[in-house]
């Protein structure tokens, strides 16, 4: 980092430089979320209900993906950041390269295996029959464009560990629009249904490998790939670096497989085409949480070395304000514009999946208030150097407190069967902002006692 910079960072006025911080992480982001959201509503719209349902139903097994990918990219950009951190660039590319090929690899042997063990892939799933052929027609395609998909994701942190964070951005938002104009080509023009969509993914995964791929024609980059003249243990021990985050990856994958369970047993294929409308505002929720909080995570870091107290505080509130109004716009149109949004992913023909998902939002909304706030809080613990206390609040969220509460809940909730001839009970759902909203209150407490009160008695 520049020392102008850091001094920006530690003496400019606070809003500028907190927004200026959060601005690229917040366009690749979004990028990404609005592409998702756009291939939510083209597969919606001329897939159905049904096609909404095949994507969600594999959600966990693409979670699982995302957390091997995830553990390898951000374990590997630290060890490489250390590594140019001392001036050791020869240990930095070799462990650049070797994280490349373990990951490549790893792609290729679980597409392989997601081709061989695909019905039991399914049943692990809790796939139901009506929505087997069309989740075995997107996933014939999407499992090889996965390889691609979770190897540039693996090199997109990579690059920005070397400083490159502007050409990651722009890798990541052409990747985006190309993903989008594609749906509407293939999917909407072209009616090639489900598989479309997939190739669009493919398509984009391309633009963005090879946006990625000018980092090596820049002289001034520091990393390169190097023959394999250094030990392979430094690769595990850049895993060991990254288990936080697939741990925290598979606590939502194993959220998901919960949630879809419960929701195959309780109202069908229809009850999860429901709950992934409102899904995709949960991720749109997040990803936005998570672009603030990477400005949080480096303002505090520093000002904290910094002895800026007073900074810190003020860097905490306004990404906590920001977290916050952006969950309230959110709930407000969702609650006053329930109908335009669902009638975005599903045509008002599908009475019953419609009547769902109004209903869904209904029962989930408040934990658009508060599950931003929770992502930062648990951020702040980190850049605090309170990593316990921040996993205790990541795992709380994304797995301890709302599969308790689900399971418990849908214990009380009348079955299917009890309930024939009137409409299917889903309230079990408001386990989700239940647990949101106890996380909020934990995390409060917890950085009250690690923080404000120990600041207060120095």
């Amino acid at each position: 980092m520049s020392l102008s910079t850091k001094d920006a960072i530690l003496h400019n006025p606070l809003i500028g430089t907190f927004f200026k911080q959060a601005f690229l992480s917040l366009i690749g982001l979004v990028a990404l979320t609005t592409a998702s959201l756009v291939d939510g509503i083209f597969i919606g719209q001329y897939v159905g209900a049904s096609g909404l349902a095949a994507v969600s139903l594999l959600l966990p097994y693409i979670t699982f993906l995302v957390a091997l990918s995830l553990m390898l990219a951000i374990g590997g950009s630290v060890s490489i950041g250390t590594f140019m951190g001392k001036g050791d660039t020869k240990s930095a590319s070799a462990l650049f390269t070797q994280i490349i090929v373990v990951a490549v690899t790893l792609n290729i042997m679980l597409a392989v295996v997601s081709f061989v063990a695909e019905p039991f892939l399914f049943w692990l799933l809790h796939i139901p029959s009506d929505v087997v052929p069309l989740t075995r027609e997107y996933l014939s395609v999407i499992r090889w464009v996965f390889i691609f998909q979770f190897s540039t994701m693996v090199f997109y942190y990579l690059v920005r560990a070397d400083g490159y964070t502007k050409l990651a951005t722009i890798a990541l938002a052409l990747g985006a629009v190309t993903n989008i104009l594609l749906d509407a080509l293939l999917v909407a023009y072209l009616e090639y249904g489900i598989k479309g969509a997939a190739y669009a993914t493919a398509a984009a995964q391309i633009v963005q490998l090879s946006v990625l791929l000018l980092y090596f024609g820049d002289k001034n980059r520091a990393i390169t790939f190097s023959t394999f003249n250094k030990p392979w243990r430094r690769v595990f021990r850049a895993v060991k670096n990254g288990l936080s985050e697939f741990t925290n990856e598979i606590s939502v994958g194993v959220l998901f497989l919960v949630i879809n369970t419960l929701l195959v047993i309780n109202s069908g294929s229809i009850g999860v085409a429901a709950y992934s409308v409102v899904n995709y505002f949960i991720f749109l929720s997040i990803m936005l949480s998570f672009g603030i909080a990477d400005a949080l995570h480096l303002l505090v870091s520093y000002n904290r070395g910094a002895s800026h107290t007073s900074r810190v505080n003020a860097f905490l509130l306004i990404a906590l304000t920001t977290a916050f109004i952006a969950g309230l716009i959110l709930t407000v149109c969702l609650l006053w514009f329930n109908h335009v949004f669902v009638a975005l992913f599903i045509e008002p023909s599908q009475q019953q999946a419609t009547k769902y998902a109004h209903t869904i939002i209904l029962y989930v909304w408040p934990l658009f208030l508060v599950n931003g706030c929770n992502v930062l809080l648990s951020v702040f613990l980190t850049a605090i150097e309170k990593p316990l206390h921040s996993a205790v609040i990541a795992l709380g969220r994304s797995i301890l407190f709302p599969v308790s509460f689900l399971v418990l809940l849908f214990h009380f909730t009348p079955s299917p069967l009890a309930n024939e001839g009137n409409d299917i009970n889903i309230s079990f759902l408001v386990a989700l902002p239940a647990a949101e909203w106890v996380t909020f209150l934990l995390a409060v407490v917890l950085v009250y006692k690690h923080y404000f009160l120990k600041n207060t008695h120095m």
